[in-house]
């Protein structure tokens, strides 16, 4: 029983996504008093799941630059609920 609460939390989970990749990107640059980079690595983007029962929320990384090594320079991360574009945290 334990297992098939399991399995169906984590299938209708992800079913509820209403904000896709490009709109929380969009939301966190938004957020920002800087324009991000074009290079590889100035946005950094992933989809996690959270919580009980989980909920989809997107971890959206932002950078102005990239220093010589490639690391970024004044980076902000943000949190944005995919079911209804709310920005939960930024870092």
């Amino acid at each position: 029983m334990l297992l098939a609460a399991l399995v169906f939390a984590r299938t209708c989970g992800s079913r509820d996504q209403q904000i896709d990749q490009d709109e929380a990107v969009e939301i966190a640059k938004a957020r920002v008093d800087f324009t991000p980079c074009t290079e590889t690595g100035c946005v950094v983007v992933r989809a996690l799941n959270q919580g009980i029962p989980p909920r989809l929320v997107w971890i959206v990384g932002l950078a102005e630059s990239l220093d010589a090594n490639g690391d970024p320079v004044r980076a902000v991360n943000f949190v944005i609920d995919a079911a209804t574009g709310e920005v939960e945290r930024r870092r």
